[in-house]
């Protein structure tokens, strides 16, 4: 095959650069994806933290309007030192413009709906005038009076049996004395409307809910997942939320509604769109468990598609630039390895020549003689080497002569000729030499390429020129 010698490399198939080319556009596609990819896990990850601080927020707005509301510590205080809500507690007579009086002031300090006090056995002994509905009523409140008369304060959530209205109650003890450690005589009730939690999980931007120890919503932001359960539904577990009373007679029927995720779900699919799912609880000292915050995210409209392919092929075009340099430094590696190779060949071929070789630069200054030159000359290359040719003239040629000679190099011709040449002995000998320059692509001459051969025969003796 032409071009190519034997033991130097193999001719790449024609056919190789649209493999290549085709090599990198599956590259910079695969790439892309990568890359979309890439940006989309790096959204998702912001997005997460930008979550676990809404969640966190909401989960202490939550405890501001529960256990750490002033509700709750204004139960606990008038519970302590309210001498009406102790007699009252230990069933006591009191005039009932006296109760309805501090009823009132009560209700000035705080954003309540009505007050109710009861005694240890869990009567009602007061309530507001305007109150028809006493908690003692409400088959949940049983663990939270069992709780309040044990010491401890607490706070729930239910619907009022008939007209399912949403409430919170905050319930405290009512102690014999200002201390905390007193004995308890009974219950102080107060009960507001459960709106409060509804605008705290609002204003998050997600969609939210509010599940009860059972996994029933008791607050979330879509109206229609209100009372609904998490999946899977059974039986059971809606006989389970029935008993508990939360729910007034919601679950009478046996029947619920399910949610579109499990308790244990971290990701759904809902109307079509994926939702991560994130929770915090809330310990409200409920005797069935912790109340649950859940947290829904549509993480897709997060990479939507102009976005996918703006990344796709802002990657796309650069991975194809810069596969594109590293295949053209491929290019010009593996032709640097040819010509290098062909130049081994050469250096191997002009030093098994049998006639002397010299190599000189542009400007005739030695850089490199075969074998066969340094025996006839006399001189080793490191001798010669940064020299002139001229170290050989014997000084007896005539000076047309070498005028001749460069006119030619200096045309960019081939000059031959016998010259009279002197050995590093300082013997004479006559050799047949061509000289031929060497160019560059730009036509500028780079070296000047010499082979000598001497001439068979007694060697001439000297004569001036």
């Amino acid at each position: 095959m032409a071009g190519w010698l034997p033991g130097g490399p193999a001719p790449r198939h024609p056919g190789s650069p649209v493999r290549d080319l085709l090599g990198l556009v599956l590259a910079s596609v695969v790439g892309a994806l990568l890359a979309v990819q890439a940006v989309t896990l790096w959204r998702l990850d912001v997005r997460a933290q930008e979550r676990e601080r809404i969640l966190d927020d909401t989960q202490q707005a939550l405890l501001a309007q529960t256990l750490r509301s002033p509700m709750l510590s204004g139960a606990i205080a008038v519970g302590l030192t309210d001498p009406a809500f102790k007699d009252l507690a230990r069933g006591l007579d009191v005039e009932p413009d006296v109760v309805q009086m501090h009823f009132a002031q009560l209700r000035m300090r705080l954003p309540v709906l009505s007050v109710h006090v009861l005694d240890r056995e869990g009567h009602t002994m007061a309530q507001d005038d305007s109150e028809r509905f006493s908690p003692a009523r409400l088959r949940a409140f049983g663990p939270y009076f069992r709780q309040a008369m044990q010491g401890q304060a607490s706070v729930f959530a239910a619907l009022e049996p008939g007209n399912l209205t949403r409430n919170l109650f905050f319930v405290a003890p009512v102690r014999a004395t200002g201390h905390a450690d007193a004995p308890v005589l009974g219950v102080v009730v107060l009960k507001t409307d459960a709106a409060a939690l509804d605008a705290v999980i609002n204003r998050n931007g997600l969609t939210t809910l509010l599940l009860d120890p059972h996994g029933v919503a008791f607050s979330a932001t879509r109206p229609d997942w209100r009372y609904a359960m998490t999946a899977p539904l059974t039986q059971q577990r809606i006989d389970a939320a029935r008993q508990s009373g939360l729910f007034g007679g919601y679950f009478a029927n046996g029947v619920a509604s399910a949610l579109p995720f499990a308790d244990d779900s971290v990701e759904v699919r809902v109307d079509g769109a994926r939702q991560v799912v994130d929770r915090r609880a809330l310990d409200w000292s409920d005797p069935e468990g912790h109340w649950q915050l859940v947290a829904l995210d549509n993480v897709s409209a997060l990479m939507p598609w102009h976005d996918r392919w703006w990344v796709a092929s802002v990657a796309f075009v650069l991975l194809l630039l810069l596969g594109a340099v590293v295949l053209r430094q491929r290019a010009l590696g593996d032709r640097l390895g040819t010509l290098r190779q062909r130049q081994d060949v050469l250096r191997a071929a002009l030093s098994a020549s049998p006639m002397a070789v010299v190599l000189t630069d542009a400007d005739g200054r030695i850089f490199w003689a075969n074998p066969r030159y340094e025996e006839e000359s006399g001189f080793a290359l490191a001798t010669l080497r940064g020299q002139k040719p001229s170290v050989v003239a014997s000084g007896h040629m005539h000076p047309d002569t070498y005028r001749d000679l460069w006119s030619k190099l200096m045309a960019g011709l081939c000059w031959e000729g016998l010259l009279l040449s002197r050995d590093s002995a300082g013997r004479l000998h006559e050799e047949w030499v061509k000289i031929m320059p060497v160019f560059d692509a730009r036509g500028r001459r780079i070296a000047l390429v010499a082979w000598h051969q001497r001439q068979p025969g007694a060697a001439p003796s000297a004569q001036p020129h």
